[in-house]
């Protein structure tokens, strides 16, 4: 079960580790303070460093609107082609962007060259490559703060790779004290860590330094959501919202803070507000989603399925086919009937069939990843751990197609619930401990640390797993999950 960890997880945290041992200690004057920006077009410059202000503010698509100006004025932008691509949720925008950054990429600076490689890399399956490509650029770049800032958001957003994200986020400070994102992303760095009083202390500097813009109140309230402090943080995503009433991430933000109160009608009210204002097809697929998890916990699974389906049925309107996929396969994680569930992965996987060559293949493959192990799970509830093993080796063989973390993960998680099930708590452990940001992964862990004596650790998830205030299906399943698919699961460790 550990040819993965043994092949891309050993060459993706080997390259994140010469990253990390290739920072600099101390100041380097030889090296260049910036990574150029390679454009014909003055106006093109100034609408390009909008964008970046934009997205370093969380305004995500008014950043994509500016990258799309700054083309409109220099076509041969690769720069702004490639930021779009890592920012958009568009799959068409997103191809043919990175199509277009790769193709104009011998006609720009060797850092810019380098930034392309790592962020195509990254989304075309070449990971580990795209990683030596980042590492090269930070060594190029080391005093870059935006650089630095950029490297360290895509580690914690997309890698769950804290500590290293904390050093990038630590050497872009170095340059500039006051640069205020630094601080929203040590926030949350701290919050996954679960320090909270060091997250609440990073994002109060994050407001001090920006009290007029709407992301730090909602940080703020996000911290203060994880503390389970709710009013207050209700409070603050309402101060971001007069700020800017545009701000559609904290009218999300209302939703999710409602409905982890456990007030659903409320929360589904916020939520459609979410919908209506997010600017995005991908943030609009998303929510409906979020909209449709406040049935299920309810556990009003009638009520579940008609809104998955008509989530589904709105990811298909607006072309997100990954999301229409994706509805199949949570309605099959909580759906009681295995015969339904079946039908709703067949479904998924016919989904994601389809979806090839319209979004990017990292994506249908983390999604089949996640399907497969969904398939998996069914198979354990249902006693058949002879189905379940074979299923475990197709998903290390999409795993390793995938070479990604989150497909690593995917696997990994998959391979401790079985174990657990097995009743070979110990060798369940380091698996599950490898899909550590997963709730369920989290729950199965506790009952392996418990198992095998280790009561301490077992306390320390316990509480951990009982304040994790993200929301999630695995969040809300691993919490309060009493349907029968869950409670075979859990018969099987027993």
């Amino acid at each position: 079960m550990n040819l993965s960890r043994i092949s891309l997880r050993s060459a993706f945290r080997i390259a994140l580790a010469f990253s990390a041992l290739a920072m600099p200690c101390k100041a380097d004057d030889s090296k260049p303070a910036k990574l150029p920006v390679t454009t014909s077009s003055k106006e093109a410059a100034q609408y390009f460093e909008a964008g970046m202000v934009n997205y370093e503010n969380h305004k995500w698509n008014l950043a994509v609107d500016s990258w799309n100006q700054a083309i409109k004025a220099d076509p041969n932008f690769a720069q702004a082609y490639v930021w779009i691509c890592f920012t958009t949720g568009d799959p068409a925008e997103e191809a043919r962007d990175r199509a277009k950054a790769k193709t104009l990429s011998k006609h720009v600076s060797p850092g810019e060259q380098l930034l392309i490689r790592w962020l195509v890399g990254v989304r075309e399956n070449h990971y580990v490559d795209g990683i030596m490509a980042m590492n090269d650029m930070m060594a190029m770049f080391p005093h870059d703060k935006r650089l630095n800032f950029m490297v360290g958001y895509w580690l914690f957003r997309w890698q769950d790779e804290y500590e290293i994200s904390k050093k990038y986020t630590l050497r872009a400070l170095a340059e500039d004290l006051n640069y205020a994102v630094c601080y929203n992303q040590l926030g949350y760095v701290y919050s996954r860590e679960g320090d909270l009083d060091k997250a609440l202390e990073n994002i109060a500097q994050y407001v001090a330094l920006l009290p007029n813009e709407p992301n730090p109140h909602d940080s703020y309230g996000e911290m203060l959501r994880f503390a389970g402090r709710y009013k207050d943080a209700l409070d603050q995503y309402h101060l971001a919202l007069k700020i800017d009433p545009t701000f559609y991430i904290s009218q999300k933000e209302l939703g999710e803070t409602y409905s982890l109160m456990g007030n659903q009608a409320q929360a589904r009210e916020e939520y459609e507000k979410a919908i209506a204002q997010a600017p995005s097809s991908g943030a609009k697929a998303e929510y409906a989603q979020k909209l449709a998890l406040t049935y299920v916990r309810e556990k009003n699974y009638p009520d579940a399925d008609a809104a998955y389906l008509d989530a589904a049925a709105h990811a298909l309107s607006l072309k997100q086919w990954v999301w229409e996929a994706r509805a199949h396969r949570v309605m099959a994680m909580y759906e009681p009937d295995p015969v339904s569930a079946t039908k709703n992965l067949d479904q998924a996987d016919a989904l994601l069939t389809a979806a090839v060559g319209k979004v990017a293949q990292l994506d249908i493959q983390e999604e089949k990843a996640h399907v497969v192990r969904v398939r998996i799970e069914r198979a354990i509830a249902a006693g058949d751990t002879v189905t379940a093993q074979k299923l475990l080796g197709d998903l290390q063989t999409i795993a390793a197609q995938a070479t990604t973390e989150t497909a690593q993960r995917t696997y990994h998680g998959a391979a401790g619930t079985l174990l657990v099930a097995q009743k070979n708590y110990s060798d369940a452990i380091p698996e599950l401990e490898e899909d550590i940001a997963n709730p369920l992964s989290m729950k199965l862990l506790i009952t392996a640390y418990r198992e095998t004596g280790d009561a301490d650790e077992a306390a320390n998830l316990s509480r951990k797993l009982s304040g994790w205030k993200v929301p999630s299906v695995e969040e809300a399943l691993a919490t309060g999950d009493k349907t029968p698919r869950a409670d075979a699961v859990a018969a099987q460790s027993r």
